[in-house]
């Protein structure tokens, strides 16, 4: 069989095909799924959030009574409207350490249009 006669490699199992072509065992690797739950909901009278104001009043609550830092996500659809709160972070008195990749994958996960990201120093 050539390197690129792919005609009999069709007739083999898949596990024959990879040890055939690295002489090696083959590996195994995961199928798995994400998923975000829902932990709680709250009331937003407002529908979107239009201006910095309206984030503010969104997430003062999450925000304005904590010790220790923290760094909250809001994420909205297309016509700005809040789909989800997420705390990405809780830091000690003085700092917070946080991934550009903790912080992409709510958004991500939530098909948002865009994010707010909202941080107190204490």
């Amino acid at each position: 069989m050539t390197k690129y006669d792919y005609t009999e490699q069709l007739r083999l199992p898949f596990t024959e095909v990879v040890q055939e072509e690295r002489n090696q065992p083959a590996k195994c690797v995961n199928i798995v799924l994400l998923k975000v739950v829902r932990e709680s909901s709250i009331l937003y009278k407002e529908c979107k959030v239009r201006l910095p104001e309206d984030a503010y009043q969104l997430l003062k609550s999450f925000l304005v009574d904590s010790d220790r830092e923290q760094l909250i996500l809001l994420t909205l659809d297309t016509k700005s409207q809040p789909t989800a709160i997420h705390t990405v972070s809780v830091g000690t008195l003085n700092s917070s350490l946080v991934h550009p990749m903790e912080v992409m994958k709510v958004p991500i996960l939530s098909n948002s249009a865009s994010i707010i990201v909202a941080h107190n120093p204490p």
